[in-house]
């Protein structure tokens, strides 16, 4: 099976749902928004999409008028809501989090909101390197683990994938 086709196919679905829904527009009206994780690095084996909204401040009344739009717009049919800014999760920033559920182009997506202060930049220092030493050969490797993660149910991160193949462990 040719990774790349296949991560490269699971993108352009992203971007046709982004345009769809026209997330990114309504999500703009909130704050600066960072697209991250392996849509932004182009490392799609899944459909999963990870979005931040960065604003000096964050409530909790802002993150649930953010979460009203998006249902009554009812472009998902699943939505979750947690704050996270006063309990600490391994792995989760402090904020706010939406996460979309839906059914486009016969895949299960989910799209992760976090709503976040501007001190937070989604692991800003992991994404440059990545995007700075991502090989041919190093993003046939990854999506070879990330694809044996998917078909075998592993529990790993991806952004642990990312680390082991690019800094060589």
């Amino acid at each position: 099976m040719d990774l790349i086709k296949l991560s490269n196919s699971i993108r352009k679905d992203a971007d046709l749902l982004l345009k769809k829904t026209d997330l990114i527009k309504k999500l703009s009206k909130y704050g600066e928004l960072s697209i991250s994780g392996s849509y932004d690095l182009d490392l799609m084996m899944d459909g999963d999409i990870d979005i931040f909204i960065i604003n000096k401040r964050i409530d909790k009344k802002k993150s649930l008028e953010v979460l009203n739009d998006l249902i009554i717009q009812d472009d998902f049919n699943g939505y979750l809501y947690f704050d996270w800014t006063q309990r600490k999760h391994v792995g989760f920033p402090k904020g706010y989090y939406i996460g979309l559920k839906t059914k486009f182009k016969e895949r299960k997506w989910k799209v992760d909101i976090w709503l976040v202060n501007e001190k937070f930049k989604p692991a800003e220092k992991l994404m440059n390197f990545v995007k700075l030493n991502l090989s041919k050969e190093k993003k046939k490797i990854i999506l070879s683990l990330k694809y044996k993660v998917k078909t075998k149910n592993l529990d790993l991160r991806s952004s642990d994938i990312y680390k082991k193949v690019l800094y060589g462990k």
